[in-house]
């Protein structure tokens, strides 16, 4: 952009969560590298992060996962109820939420300038603010890491690794 006289690029909006680490194998080093911010979309994974589902029980009606199952079979896994699990506990350890406890691991990610929350009541708003005050340890990251491995997808989230094309280009 520089050599043709263009805007450069500012921002990138990648979906960037517990579940789906992918981002840190290339994008987030490139940001950093050329100075680009980082304001992930997402950072509660559809709202699975917020702890509002459990295993083995069926997602209710009116829920992002209860109304497609076509969303839910590929990301109500075992290994996404591992990572929950896991953030729920790192949350009672804190006396924090499970939402407060993935928005902070977000916003202290490196190469992250802040995360963009979506809440829909204010309640919700309210507790995402809480993520605020809530400080992720090396030690909360290094279990983290154990149930949800850097740079890599515990259950895939762009749309294309689970949703059939639905658009001309």
């Amino acid at each position: 952009s520089k050599e043709l006289g263009l805007n450069r690029v500012a921002t990138e909006q990648p979906p960037y969560h517990l579940l789906d680490r992918r981002i840190e194998r290339e994008l987030i080093p490139v940001a950093e590298s050329y100075g680009i911010g980082l304001i992930p979309w997402s950072p509660l994974a559809g709202g699975f992060l917020t702890g509002k589902y459990k295993r083995g029980e069926t997602p209710a009606e009116g829920t992002r996962f209860g109304d497609s199952h076509e969303w839910g079979d590929k990301h109500l896994t075992d290994p996404a109820f591992d990572v929950l699990e896991t953030v729920e506990a790192i949350a009672g350890e804190k006396d924090a939420t499970p939402s407060q406890v993935a928005l902070a691991w977000c916003a202290q990610q490196p190469g992250v300038t802040s995360p963009i929350i979506g809440p829909r009541t204010m309640s919700q708003l309210e507790d995402n603010l809480g993520a605020a005050e809530v400080e992720i340890t090396d030690k909360d990251r290094a279990r983290i890491d154990e149930v949800a491995p850097p740079g890599r997808a515990v259950v895939p989230y762009y749309e294309a690794d689970f949703a059939a094309p639905r658009w001309r280009w």
